[in-house]
């Protein structure tokens, strides 16, 4: 008989585990509590049964970690946002490599080659949010674990020109936003900024394109799509992808708006680039100065296809957080690109492919981890796999 809901137990949390959750056992069964640290005694109130496991909510820190620090936001807790705010931003980024080498020895079977997590500015490095208006029009971020607005005055992770926007809102009294279908209640819309400091804030309903600077590079796309939310990683991010990658032809599988199709343009003589999105395609095609071939198809629909039967000298692919399908898989042990740099968003998935691509016959050259986003469990890796002969 597992534990009654509702009962009240003194654990030990062992780790953190990919979601940010704090892991212990209580009579053998897995508890998962979050905000917690490795190593502190805690008093929890158990709740959310599932069949093996069970999530708990902490009442009571009876041991803190010396790691443990006040969060810098009034919102920590129930804004959905940030999950690690209470953990020194050092003892962050060990956590974090903890969860990745975790990840591929329990998920992709195999050890995690030898890395260390880059580091960001812990604060004010977001460039892309999202915001939820509730009942009232008040602009917010979703709670956590609840369907529901969270209201926010300020946000300690934004750029500066975000978070005064976000201020300067709410000292104006002016919470709600110029109606448009954009920002009713129950909308959500995005919000971008370029830069670190000024007052150039892009919001989707009122503006339209937007550009960044990606390694002096400048990358166009549309403020209400996908982009990369910070700006001082991705620099680095793009040029461990496409370092030392060079020949006849490349692939950029997933490529949304093109930032790596456009490096990889520079030392490639022809570059294959693949979108689900029409539109992101579009802007890929513009980013990369026209430089390629740039396919509007899903990855799973591109590898039937007669693109797909081309030789390709180096592939880079960055998925979504569910990874590469079992479909693209199969295309890649078929295939055998010499080599590859696999962007993931997920440790945990970037390990099962990973994993799957080991057995097939690659090797792992080498992995970088980035601290893309501080505060959060969340981290970027780039995998670089090479292809036996």
């Amino acid at each position: 008989m597992g534990p009654i809901m509702g009962t009240t137990v003194e654990l030990t949390i062992e780790k953190l585990v990919a979601g940010g959750d704090g892991l212990a056992f209580n009579d053998g069964i897995a508890v998962f509590v979050p905000m917690t640290i490795p190593g502190e005694r805690v008093l929890v109130e158990l709740e959310e049964y599932r069949k093996d496991w069970v999530r708990g909510n902490v009442l009571e820190i009876l041991e803190a970690s010396p790691d443990r620090i006040g969060p810098a936001c009034p919102y920590f807790g129930s804004c959905g946002g940030c999950n690690l705010q209470h953990v020194d931003y050092r003892r962050q980024l060990e956590l974090k490599a903890a969860i990745v080498e975790e990840s591929w020895k329990r998920v992709g079977k195999v050890d995690a080659p030898g890395f260390s997590v880059v580091a960001s500015v812990p604060y004010a490095y977001r460039s892309r949010m999202q915001f939820h208006v509730d009942d009232e029009g008040r602009i917010g971020f979703m709670r956590g674990s609840s369907s529901l607005p969270e209201p926010v005055e300020t946000c300690p992770v934004a750029v500066e020109p975000i978070r005064t926007w976000i201020e300067r809102m709410a000292s104006s009294g002016k919470s709600r936003l110029p109606m448009s279908p954009w920002t009713q209640p129950g909308a959500r819309f995005m919000v971008f900024s370029p830069e670190r400091s000024g007052d150039r804030v892009f919001i989707e309903g009122r503006d339209g394109d937007v550009t960044a600077q990606v390694r002096g590079r400048p990358m166009r796309f549309h403020v209400k799509g996908f982009f990369q939310s910070n700006l001082y990683l991705f620099d680095l991010l793009v040029a461990a992808a496409t370092s030392d990658l060079g020949g006849g032809h490349a692939l950029d599988l997933y490529c949304g708006v093109g930032p790596f199709a456009s490096f990889l343009a520079d030392s490639f003589e022809s570059v294959t680039a693949v979108e689900h999105d029409p539109f992101a395609v579009e802007y890929a095609r513009m980013n990369a100065g026209g430089r390629g071939e740039f396919l509007a198809q899903s990855a799973e629909d591109w590898t039937t296809s007669d693109s797909a039967k081309s030789r390709f000298d180096a592939v880079v692919c960055d998925p979504p957080r569910s990874g590469l399908s079992e479909r693209v898989r199969s295309w890649f042990r078929e295939a055998k690109p010499p080599v590859v740099s696999y962007v993931s968003c997920d440790p945990v998935t970037c390990a099962r492919d990973v994993g799957d691509l080991v057995r097939s016959g690659y090797s792992i050259d080498w992995m970088k981890v980035f601290d893309f986003y501080p505060q959060t469990s969340h981290v970027e890796l780039c995998v670089r796999l090479v292809a036996g002969i």
